[in-house]
């Protein structure tokens, strides 16, 4: 086999792995997209194809194929490199270059020891008496052998030393085991080791590429504390960002175009089982911006099914917060009598859960009705706690759901449209908002983020590059003083080639070191450009060269008048009086061009 990077490059195009991220829509010779390393309404990725890069000019992030997985997956280069390989159908050899630099990572030990850990428990389930006992445990909460595989159920024996034994022996070290949490240390002092997961039923927790990197252990017998002991986080795991069954759920989210969000283990499986198979879990933990971000990648449709006391109505209003910020659509299931969604699948069938899921109401209508229930809205002290707790929401809304919402509570409530909109206009978030730790805030307590700024000098770089036949009224113009730093010597390199017999017009020569070291910059200048003038004329172009032109001249000459003043000062300071004239004659000439 060849150089695996090449390899991939020829097998996958950029813009059908973004497009596995983000939703991208035909603009001009690229494509474009809301970015997926930062909120934003108004998109600002750009994705070329010819070129095989991607870039975000809000947050100035993008690269090529490899560095997108990297950034978007939060992996190294060599992960990035398994994670298209596999998309690509190639196998990696073990001789690749890319991989003989980097070598096994400790990620890599980590993920093997949790995958021989779940074999473990898998044989312990399947093959061992007590496992048998935990199986009726399973077929009596309904789920079924099929299910038990694909989820790799497994059980922990109650056992000090029976895991830990297993993967010493196959060669995984003790410092894994402990940092992974299949072990405790007896003391500090101590070299004793004992299992951690003991009498438990494992569920495996599969990153979002399918592998094992956690486990949850729920008890089996009843005066077991506590009832679910999750693994602890390290390298290969972080809670807030992993949801439970995304590996599995990720092609049906697309299907349907939506998710389900579900609190516990079984309350994905049974659905799931049952044929509702877009459904993840939180997993004992409130939902977080990360999961969100992840889950916006493949769809902007959510629906809440949390508990119905009072601590799953509050992860319902927070899941709303996080899910909000990254312009998800959100509906709520909260009808299930006091079941959660595992036990109402088992007692009324998947396709009564399907209906439920359905039939789910959008967050802020089910929401405000439950608050006009909870409170007296005839009193003023009831219509005040009811636009008190909406006001969140409101401030963060689009214009047109806040203007729908605002007209439905109005009448809900008996108050004036405009009263209520002077509310939101005068409403600042709480300090512990996930607006307010996500965003900057503006002085009107409006949510804005900080944009990526191009200069001038990019724009015209970009432009020589992508329009190469303006060239010539640029450089009739600007010399390479004109420019700074990086800017110089690509300009300076583009007169030295356009000048050369031996460059064929209308094509740069890459191949140069100044062009090859700053291929990277220049291609996003390109991309910059194509992007802001791909629905420019011929005429109207010119003008803006013409105008881009003279803005670098003005900015050299406004820059050349502060030195020579700064200059002046100092001569006058020293009385250096040959050294004032001739400055103040090089500032009469600057203020006379």
């Amino acid at each position: 086999m060849g150089d695996i990077v090449s390899d991939i490059k020829d097998r996958l195009d950029i813009s059908d792995v973004v497009s596995q991220y983000v939703q991208l829509k035909r603009a001009g010779h690229n494509f474009k997209g809301l970015c997926p390393f930062h909120s934003e309404k108004t998109p600002s990725f750009v994705v070329s194809p010819e070129k095989q890069i991607c870039h975000c000019f809000g947050c100035n992030k993008g690269g090529d194929i490899f560095g997108f997985i990297q950034e978007v997956e939060g992996v190294t280069f060599a992960e990035a490199i398994k994670i298209l390989a596999d998309r690509a159908g190639l196998k990696i050899e073990t001789s690749d270059k890319a991989f003989k630099k980097e070598g096994k990572t400790e990620k890599d030990e980590y993920y093997a020891a949790h995958e021989l850990a779940c074999e473990f428990f898998e044989k312990q389930l399947l093959s061992t008496n007590d496992g048998k006992k935990v199986l009726e445990y399973l077929y009596s909460r309904g789920v079924k052998d099929e299910t038990i595989k694909e989820f790799r159920i497994g059980f922990s024996p109650d056992s000090y030393d029976a895991l830990h034994t297993e993967l010493l022996k196959s060669g995984v070290k003790k410092d894994v085991l402990i940092k992974s949490g299949f072990v405790s240390v007896k003391n500090i002092s101590s070299d004793q080791i004992f299992d951690k997961f003991r009498m438990r039923l494992m569920f495996p927790i599969f990153d979002s590429f399918g592998r094992i990197c956690g486990f949850g252990g729920r008890a089996l017998q009843a005066d077991q504390m506590p009832k679910y002991l999750n693994s602890p986080e390290d390298v290969i795991y972080s809670k807030s960002k992993v949801l439970y069954g995304f590996s599995h759920a990720k092609k049906y989210i697309k299907e349907a175009n939506s998710v389900v969000f579900v609190e516990g283990y079984f309350d994905v499986i049974m659905p799931y089982q049952e044929g509702v198979k877009n459904i993840v879990a939180t997993s004992g933990t409130a939902l977080t911006k990360e999961q969100a971000k992840m889950m916006s990648r493949v769809t902007k449709n959510a629906v809440t099914s949390f508990d119905t006391d009072n601590a799953g109505f509050e992860a319902t209003r927070r899941a709303y917060e996080i899910l909000q910020l990254e312009g998800f659509n959100v509906k709520t299931v909260f009808a299930f009598d006091k079941k959660d969604p595992a036990d109402y699948v088992k007692e009324n069938g998947g396709n009564a859960f399907k209906d439920a899921v359905l039939g789910a109401k959008d967050f802020i209508s089910f929401y405000m009705d439950r608050l006009i229930k909870d409170f007296d809205v005839a009193t003023f002290d009831g219509r005040k706690n009811v636009m008190s707790l909406l006001m969140p929401f409101y401030k963060v809304m689009t214009p047109t759901d806040r203007d729908f919402y605002v007209k439905d509570l109005a009448g809900k409530i008996s108050m004036g449209e405009k009263v209520l909109y002077d509310e939101i206009d005068s409403y600042k978030l709480p300090k512990d908002h996930p607006a307010r730790q996500s965003f900057q805030e503006n002085s009107s307590g409006d949510v804005s983020v900080k944009k990526f700024e191009i200069g001038v000098s990019e724009i015209i770089i970009g432009i020589i590059f992508g329009y190469y036949h303006l060239f010539s009224e640029i450089s009739a113009v600007l010399s390479e003083d004109d420019f700074e730093e990086d800017f110089k010597n690509i300009y300076k390199e583009c007169l030295n080639q356009y000048n050369s017999t031996r460059i064929q017009a209308g094509k740069w020569d890459f191949e140069s070191e100044v062009f090859g070291r700053l291929k990277a910059d220049i291609s996003v200048y390109v991309l910059y450009v194509e992007d802001k003038y791909q629905d420019f004329s011929d005429v109207a172009m010119t003008l803006e060269v013409k105008k881009l032109v003279d803005k670098t001249r003005q900015s050299r000459r406004t820059n050349a008048l502060k030195f020579v003043q700064n200059k002046i000062k100092e001569a006058e300071k020293a009385q250096d009086k040959e050294a004032l004239l001739k400055l103040l004659q090089e500032q009469q000439i600057l203020l006379s061009k």
